[in-house]
């Protein structure tokens, strides 16, 4: 039977693994010892903290993206049918014979 570290769960929930600079990890101890918290105390407050605001960035680009494709799309819808419109005008005029450009007959 696994222990419960081995099972990745110790105290609150599954533990993650990352690398950190040697900087950092000095600071984030050197916190840790003055205030006699843990370093995972930290890292869950930094987490808590900022995970909120990557989120909204992430969906902030990701409506940016779509609003961006969503008109690039609009554009090529509009531009597609005048361009239709104005071959279709002149098929018009080129099958109607006596006509000129202006569309009057000519004798």
């Amino acid at each position: 039977m696994a222990t419960r570290k081995q099972s990745g769960v110790i105290g609150r929930g599954p533990v993650v693994s990352v690398r950190l600079e040697r900087e950092l990890v000095e600071r984030l101890d050197a916190l840790a010892e003055r205030t006699g918290r843990s370093r995972g105390t930290y890292l869950r407050m930094a987490l808590w903290a900022m995970i909120p605001t990557l989120e909204r960035m992430h969906w902030e680009q990701v409506a940016k993206d779509f609003e961006s494709l969503a008109i690039k799309d609009a554009f090529e819808e509009i531009t597609l049918g005048l361009m239709e419109d104005a071959i279709n005008a002149d098929r018009y005029c080129e099958e109607r014979p006596g006509s000129d450009d202006s569309g009057t007959r000519t004798p």
